[in-house]
Parts: structure tokens; C-alpha cells; sequence
């Protein structure tokens, strides 16, 4: 029976040999005709290794090599970014930002009125950009090949591997000797490789076209080292603090200087940075509602505080974020204001805390942090950025991009449960936010990340006729528990101390925000080595807090 199974298992290995030796040699092809990517009667694209599938991505105008706007946005990067309604392109990076308009030959960059060589061009309801901007700001060269109506693109900024035919071989779209041919290359030819497999080599030809040689064609290979962009585009943005962030949200209603005597700020020297709630989305044209006052930086630099003044949307109308973030011009009077006032008051920088972000809108949310970012550092503000913890429904925040252009990225580790929850719970359980931690850690730096922490309760009311929730400073909580003769005890899945009574047919829920529940969440940001605290607010913390927050060094 054996005997059988080998012989049989023999045959079948002598047929598949014959049929491969006498498979014919692949078809020779015309590439520009045989992939779907390329275009007829078009100019066509190679970034790379990569066939472009636009419709001509590329072409000369006036002499001059020019890509479309999608092509740079989707392949070489988004900070690339085209107001169509306002006819304005905005190109940013961590220090500079540089605005350009379609057949002007002046541009911005930063605060700076700039000559502009090669401006865009806007053709057919499609945006055009000049290759030679596009190797200036990314690196990226974009040449004519030796192929009729082909284009290659490389980025110099990657390191690659170049060779040398040592014989005439077939370039061939698949990695086997009998796939068709896409062209014949020459002994002595160059090509650029990209990855092994099997016994071929990914390889793009001399005149742009990609496909897969025989490792042994090839001699000589060498690095193509990369050439590391403008040295002021690469530097990194050196952490503003030389300590941990130590920061307060100061709630303020109105315009007022704030009593500095009174018991909320009588403890405020244990903090480095207060973030007076100041500047607010005013109405649709982007002009802001201003709380601030030179007095109260004044107060504050005489206790040795930085200040951030809190920037945020409006509760009221939430609809101005999106009027608001989808202009190009709005956005820059909002950070043209923020430059001007901190002229006026002297504040050290901008505490951003724009929360209603829908996912429609998450790209002009982007867009207004790059924006913001190297315009506010241009004149010595500090950056930082409020953002909610990691959930399903907060992903469109876009936390690595947004990390990239702030100085301290503050984590808002509360209203885990908040007044509209559905069931009973913690303002924020211990292990939900270290939890969160470790989600924000795999795309924000611990350098920059800063821990929110709450200086405030929720008491809920079990009724008959559904729930109630009411926040409570930290004294009137237990005020409240005091009352009721209540013994807190630990509960085991928050990590905090629990208090649950019933009166008069109402149930009543405390999670305790106290000293226990801020030393284990000052335990946390040692443990992480994370940039430091923020709490909101001042003045709803009992005077012992103080002294666990001594801890953050």
C-alpha cells in the first residue's frame, strides 16, 4: 500500500515537471497598457516602488514638474493640507507654517510675507504643486524617467539599496521565471531594490517600471544613504519645563483679577502652571470671548506660576466648532488673537480644550493644532492640548498626530461616569485610568503626557423614578457623608474609598475623590514617568491634598 502512495506520489511529481518545462516563456508587455494603475494617453506616476493609481498625477506646466494635490496629500504626507473654498494651501511642520495661493507669487511663512518662485496652480478644479516645494519641504524628487509619459518619485530622506546587472535579464511582474515581461534590461543597467523574495528582487528599472529580477543578475549593490531633511524642519521641540507640570484649572465666569487672599489659592505655591479659564468660541467669525487680565498674571508671577490661559469651544453652541475649525481664516484669527492677548498680558502660554470634536471635523481639528503649533512657539508660548481618555468613540482625536504638535498633552482621566450616565459609578476608577495610560502611551510620549486627575465627586441618588447625579467639591462630599454617620469602606473594583446609604426611599452612591484616591493616582504618573498632573479644579481640593501632590518632583 505504501509502495503504491510513493509511486502514485511520483507520477504526479514527473507530470508537474513536464507541464513546467514546456510552459511557454511569459508574453512580453507594454507596462504603461498592462497595469491597471497607469492611465492611457496620461502621464503617469512611480513614487517609489509604487504605481500611483490617479488620474495624471503629474505633468509639466510651463517647464516646470508639477503633482496634483491629492497625490502630495495621500501619498508624501497630510500636513499638506487645501482650503478649496478659501483657494489657500497650508504646509506646516513643528516650527514652521507656510501658506501659499494659487498663481501668487508671494506666500507666508510663519508672520513673514515670502517671495514664492513656483506658485500652485489651480487647473480644471484640481490643485497643482510645484516638485521642487515638495523637495524643499519633505525630501521628496520628483524627475522625468526615460519612459514616454512616466514619472518617478523617490523619497531622499529613506535610506535604500542600489545595484548592478552583471548580465541582460527580464523584468517581470511576478517573482517567477515564466511571468510576463515588462522589460528587457541591459548588462550594466542600474536599478534601485526594495525587498527579497524567493529568488527575485523587487526592483524599479532605469526608466521607472517595477517589477522582479533574479537575485543573481545582479552585482555591486550599494546604500543610497538618506539625506536627512533642513536641519530647523527636524529638530525636535525641546520640553518647555525644566519639572514636572504642576497644573491647576482656575474656573473664572467673568472678567476679574481674582482674590488672591481668599482660601482657593492659599495652597497655589505648590503648583507651577494655573490655567485660567479665559478664552471661549464667541460667535461664528472665530473672535473670542476674553476673560483675562494683566493684574491676574501679575498675581500669579509673584507666586512663581507660569501661566496657560484655557482656551475652549463653546458649551453653549456647539455648532461654532465646525464654523469655526473648517476656515482656514478662522482658525488663523483664533491663533492671531491668542498672540496678541498674551502681548497684552503676558502670559507664558495656551492651555487648548476644544472637546466637542466629531468625526466630520477630525482633520480641521488636526489641522488647527499644526496651525497653532509652530505660530504660538514662534513667539515663546507654550502648547498644550486637553483630550479625552481612549474609547471607541474618541479614536477620531487622532492622539499621535495631535502629540506632534503640542508641548503637553493632558489626558482628561475623569467623568468616567458624568451626570448623563447611565448607571451609578466612579468619576474615575483607578484601574480605567491607568488603563488609559497605557492606550495614550503608545502614541504620545511620556515627556509630553499629563495626567488629569479630579479634584471633585459625583453623589448619585438611586429614586424610583431613575437617577440623579450632582457634583461635589471634596469638603462638601464628606460634609455629606459626615451626615449621614456613613463609614466609607474600600471598594476593591475603583480602588477608592465607597460610600452607599439609604434615605427615605433614595439610595445614595459616593466614589470618594480624597487623599487615598490622589496618592494612588500621583503613585501612577511616578510609576509611568509621565510629564506630570493637571486637576480640575482649584478650590473644590481640601488642604491636604497638597500635601500628596508634594510627591510629583
Amino acid at each position: 500500500m505504501i509502495k503504491k502512495i510513493i509511486l502514485g506520489l511520483m507520477a504526479l511529481i514527473l507530470v508537474a515537471v513536464a507541464i513546467y518545462k514546456w510552459m511557454p516563456v511569459g508574453e512580453k508587455v507594454n507596462p504603461l497598457v498592462y497595469f491597471d494603475e497607469f492611465k492611457g494617453n496620461a502621464n503617469n506616476l512611480v513614487y517609489e516602488d509604487l504605481r500611483i493609481p490617479l488620474q495624471e498625477p503629474v505633468m509639466m506646466i510651463e517647464d516646470s514638474i508639477y503633482v496634483t494635490y491629492d497625490f502630495a496629500k495621500e501619498y508624501i504626507s497630510d500636513t499638506i493640507f487645501y482650503d478649496s473654498d478659501e483657494k489657500v494651501l497650508t504646509i506646516t511642520n513643528a516650527r514652521e507654517m507656510l501658506r501659499m495661493y494659487p498663481d501668487a507669487d508671494t506666500g507666508r511663512l510663519n508672520f513673514e510675507e515670502i517671495s514664492v518662485e513656483e506658485p500652485i496652480k489651480e487647473l480644471n478644479g484640481q490643485l497643482y504643486i510645484p516638485a521642487k516645494l515638495l523637495g524643499e519641504r519633505y525630501g521628496v524628487e520628483i524627475k522625468k524617467s526615460k519612459n514616454s509619459g512616466l514619472f518617478t518619485a523617490d523619497n531622499l530622506a529613506v535610506a535604500k539599496s542600489s545595484a548592478i546587472l552583471k548580465r541582460s535579464s527580464s523584468l517581470r511582474t511576478h517573482p517567477q521565471k515564466r511571468s510576463i515581461v515588462l522589460e528587457e534590461l541591459k548588462k550594466g543597467e542600474q536599478v534601485i531594490i526594495y525587498k527579497e523574495e524567493s529568488d527575485f528582487i523587487r526592483v524599479r528599472s532605469e526608466t521607472g517600471i517595477v517589477g522582479f529580477i533574479p537575485k543573481g543578475d545582479i552585482k555591486d549593490v550599494q546604500q543610497i544613504k538618506a539625506e536627512p531633511l533642513e536641519e530647523k524642519q527636524a529638530l525636535p521641540i525641546p520640553v518647555p519645563l525644566n519639572e514636572k507640570v504642576k497644573l491647576v484649572w482656575d474656573q473664572m465666569g467673568s472678567k476679574t483679577v481674582g482674590d488672591w487672599t481668599s482660601s482657593k489659592y492659599a495652597n497655589i505655591d505648590h503648583a507651577n502652571v494655573i490655567s485660567p479659564t479665559w478664552f471661549e468660541f464667541e460667535d461664528e467669525s472665530g473672535k473670542l470671548i476674553d476673560r483675562g487680565t494683566k493684574q491676574y498674571v501679575a498675581e500669579a508671577k509673584q507666586k512663581n506660576l507660569q501661566v496657560w490661559p484655557l482656551i475652549s469651544h463653546n458649551f453653549t453652541t456647539p455648532a461654532l466648532t465646525k464654523q469655526i475649525l473648517t476656515s482656514t481664516a478662522k482658525r488663523q484669527y483664533m491663533i492671531d488673537q491668542m498672540i496678541e492677548k498674551a502681548k497684552e498680558y503676558g502670559y507664558d502660554g495656551i492651555n487648548v480644550d476644544i472637546e466637542n470634536i466629531q468625526p466630520d471635523i477630525s482633520e480641521v481639528w488636526v489641522q488647527f493644532m499644526r496651525e497653532l503649533y509652530p505660530q504660538l512657539k514662534e513667539v515663546g508660548l507654550v502648547v498644550s492640548v486637553d483630550v479625552y481618555m481612549p474609547s471607541n468613540w474618541s479614536g477620531h482625536y487622532e492622539r499621535e498626530k495631535i502629540a506632534q504638535v503640542c508641548d503637553y498633552f493632558i489626558v482628561m482621566a475623569y467623568d468616567q461616569h458624568w451626570s448623563g450616565s447611565e448607571t451609578a459609578g466612579s468619576v474615575s476608577e483607578l484601574p480605567w485610568v491607568e488603563d488609559g495610560i497605557q492606550k495614550n502611551l503608545e502614541e504620545v510620549p511620556k515627556e509630553k503626557l499629563v495626567l488629569g486627575i479630579p479634584f471633585y465627586t459625583r453623589i448619585w441618588e438611586e429614586r424610583e423614578e431613575g437617577l440623579k447625579a450632582t457634583a461635589y467639591g471634596m469638603k462638601p462630599a464628606q460634609d455629606m457623608i459626615n451626615r449621614w454617620e456613613a463609614t466609607p469602606v474600600l471598594d476593591e473594583n475603583s480602588g477608592q474609598n465607597y460610600v452607599e446609604v439609604e434615605r427615605n426611599s433614595t439610595v445614595y452612591k459616593v466614589w470618594i475623590e480624597d487623599s487615598m484616591s490622589i496618592q494612588k493616582r500621583i503613585d501612577l504618573i511616578s510609576q509611568y514617568d509621565l510629564a506630570g498632573y493637571g486637576a480640575w479644579k482649584l478650590g473644590l481640593e481640601t488642604p491636604n491634598i497638597w500635601q500628596e501632590l508634594e510627591a510629583v518632583k
